[in-house]
């Protein structure tokens, strides 16, 4: 399984993550962004499955 970012404004997509066969999106979805490490960019979940309340960050 792969999650991937997307840039709207570019219709660029980044490199797809891979999440690790014993886990899923949900607990993939921080790393991920935490590899892109973008200063000063908002990222919105793209669907429901990445809405948890703890992936949110203050």
């Amino acid at each position: 399984m792969l999650v991937t970012a997307y840039i709207v404004e570019r219709g660029l997509i980044l490199e797809p993550y891979e999440v690790d066969s014993k886990t899923n999106e949900i607990t993939a979805i921080p790393a991920f962004i935490e590899q892109m490490a973008l200063p000063a960019v908002l990222c919105s979940p793209g669907d429901a499955i990445s809405t948890q309340k703890k992936l949110l960050r203050p």
